[in-house]
């Protein structure tokens, strides 16, 4: 599609000339993804359909519907841009305009008893968690950072440190207004109805929250633009500022108050020899601490966590790495006492009857294990100033594999998962420039919503070369296929954008559905082509090509 300076004048009479630009290092900047190898494939290959034709810049909803207006009279397709975290987030074809809402910053309401917030898409978590602390409230914070928009984040997915008891972004989205492809303004939950607030997800009608998703991603703006959100607040147990000393990576908060408490939890086993063992008793602990319902944090951490995370500097990751700091994998657990001190006196006495049940051990405070993540990172699990370090080891990671299913099924993914790399460094040669042993063991349990489902990820750590990215999506295809094969529930996670076309037929034919609300919500395909998904099945010869020629 074309972009056209006439269509360039009608949106700086929309926004006014300082809220647009067609500069081509400007545009240039948002032209790659920050975190896959794609990304860094892309600075390779800087090609021009993945610079944006202009960016413009609106301050409101009216203003945004406006511009999607302008983008159908005109006919080029348009992004909706949060933080650029992800890999949907730029062009990739010409003539594509990126809206960039950083100008509609604001938190609108910020409601202490009914514990939500209404946000505008440019509200960070770092800004709202300031905020509602204040009240006694938080929220959780993505691994992606506190810089990033809490609005994207809620409405596209959402992985947090607590989600032991918050669960991941869908489960804290409540209402929501929607600027659709064609500019219509659609709202969502309680605000759907006039005079009645943002307080709630349901009604009138169906719950449209799942009009935001596509499998359990998000519709990367394929569906339209969010441009308001309430979302859900959690008691917070701390104090009123979040307490933290020191600048830049030497920054760090040393406690919460009394009443928070924090513990690491190890298992008897050789690692990784009787990884498998380790990560199953670690399960064990989950299921029984959810019976039990105690507990703020809940979490396994691989060592490719524990040392990224807890990382100051890249000389101080290796050094940790050679010190042997993390010997393997540890679950994490803090409690809160959100009631009263005798609350958390009884949540440790209970947790101390679970670890001595299923076999664990405690970490001592002497312990360096216990001395570089409880003292330097445990609380940032709740303000996540240190997303960054995950990137440190090479500046540059990227998600090996990633599931959402039941506890012991994730264990079992992470086995496979990991397993596969493994043989793949060893039969092809594959990842064996990695950063490790960080690639190739261990994996993320997650938890949610006191064990009632889990999250799980893996990561593999190329440098930034060319031959490494490409290795790294190899491997990553290589498991991702190995996932479809034996039919893992985290085939759903892959349901996004191209790949309906792909794995539709295999899912109920979804991509039928997903064509048919694409074509009757953006029929001009205007709005973040391909996504959710294109609207006319794919060639035989393009599903060749998409897939690799395999």
């Amino acid at each position: 599609m074309a972009f056209s300076d006439i269509a360039f004048k009608a949106l700086q009479d929309c926004v006014g000339q300082d809220n647009v630009t067609d500069d081509p290092v400007l545009c240039q900047s948002y032209s790659r993804v920050q975190w896959l190898p794609s990304g860094v494939m892309q600075r390779e290959n800087c090609g021009l359909n993945m610079r944006p034709a202009c960016v413009v810049m609106p301050e409101s909803v009216e203003e945004v519907q406006q511009v999607v207006k302008i983008a159908n009279r005109y006919g080029f397709p348009f992004i909706p841009r949060g933080s650029g975290f992800t890999f949907q987030a730029f062009p990739t074809q010409g003539g594509t305009v990126v809206i960039d809402p950083k100008r509609m910053d604001s938190i609108i309401e910020l409601n202490e008893k009914d514990m939500y917030a209404v946000i505008e898409p440019y509200v960070s978590f770092a800004g709202l968690q300031a905020e509602a602390m204040r009240y006694g409230l938080y929220t959780p914070t993505p691994l992606a950072g506190s810089q990033v928009s809490c609005l994207a984040n809620y409405s596209w997915h959402g992985a947090y440190g607590n989600s032991w008891i918050t669960g991941i972004g869908a489960q804290n989205l409540l209402g929501f207004e929607l600027v659709l492809p064609d500019g219509t303004l659609v709202r969502s939950g309680s605000t759907a109805c006039p005079e009645s607030g943002w307080f709630w997800n349901d009604g009138p009608g169906p719950d449209l929250r799942g009009f935001l998703r596509g499998g359990m991603f998000g519709h990367a703006g394929g569906i339209g633009i969010v441009t308001k959100i309430s979302c859900k607040l959690w008691p917070f147990s701390g104090p009123e500022v979040f307490p933290a000393e020191g600048n830049g990576n030497l920054k760090f908060s040393g406690s919460l108050g009394d009443l928070w408490r924090w513990y690491m939890i190890k298992f008897p086993f050789k690692y990784p020899e009787e990884e498998e063992l380790e990560l199953k008793k670690s399960a064990e602990l989950f299921y029984e601490m959810g019976k039990a319902e105690i507990g703020e944090v809940a979490t396994h951490l691989a060592q490719q966590f524990l040392l990224t995370y807890s990382s100051v500097t890249k000389q101080d990751l290796h050094d940790n790495m050679n010190n042997d700091v993390f010997p393997s994998g540890f679950c994490v657990v803090a409690l809160s006492g959100k009631t009263s001190m005798a609350q958390l006196d009884y949540e440790e006495k209970v947790l101390e009857a679970i670890v001595e049940k299923v076999g664990g051990i405690f970490v001592e405070e002497d312990e360096p294990a216990y001395q570089t993540w409880i003292k330097r990172a445990a609380n940032e699990w709740i303000r996540f100033g240190n997303a960054q370090r995950l990137a440190r080891p090479s500046d540059n990671f990227s998600i090996g594999s990633s599931n959402v299913d039941s506890i012991d099924k994730i264990v079992y993914e992470i086995l496979e998962s990991n397993e596969i790399g493994r043989q793949l460094h060893k039969e092809e040669g594959l990842g064996e420039d990695f950063v490790q042993p960080l690639s190739l063991h261990g994996g993320w349990i997650s938890p949610q919503e006191y064990g009632y489902w889990c999250l799980h990820t893996t990561d593999v750590f190329p440098e930034q070369d060319p031959k490494q990215c490409n290795q790294a999506i190899e491997i990553i295809g290589r498991v991702a296929m190995s996932q479809f094969q034996r039919k893992s529930a985290s085939a759903v996670i892959h349901l996004l954008g191209p790949a309906y076309d792909m794995l539709g037929e295999a899912f109920g034919n979804i991509h039928l559905i997903m064509k048919d609300i694409k074509r009757e919500f953006d029929p001009n395909n205007i709005s973040n082509p391909p996504y959710a998904t294109r609207p006319d099945v794919l060639s035989p010869e393009e599903l060749q090509k998409m897939m690799g020629g395999h």
